[in-house]
């Protein structure tokens, strides 16, 4: 059995108390540096376990899945740089995955 993600009380914080998908979907993408390092810990955290479990569970991959829907269209460049973090990680163990 493998391992689950972990989540951070500071990324469960900033997407359900202080609300981020709404403001993002309201138009509002100011984040605080924390909030960018929130978000930052939380792909790591995924990509951790992918790496480390060679898969991750369906409940992560959709937490996942729903964080790429709440951010895809934000306006900020803090969180197109975050994206793009992502598909350059998911690029490397693509590449990976075909050697």
């Amino acid at each position: 059995m493998w391992g689950k993600m972990i989540i951070s009380e500071e990324y469960k914080n900033l997407m359900f108390y202080n609300e981020l998908p709404e403001r993002f979907r309201a138009g509002d993408f100011g984040l605080l540096e924390e909030d960018i390092a929130t978000l930052r810990g939380f792909v790591d955290s995924f990509y951790a376990s992918v790496e480390d479990n060679g898969c991750v569970t369906l409940e992560d991959f959709t937490e996942f899945m729903d964080f790429l829907a709440v951010i895809r269209d934000a306006d900020s460049d803090a969180v197109r740089n975050i994206i793009a973090e992502v598909f350059m990680k998911s690029a490397e163990i693509r590449n990976r995955l075909s050697k």
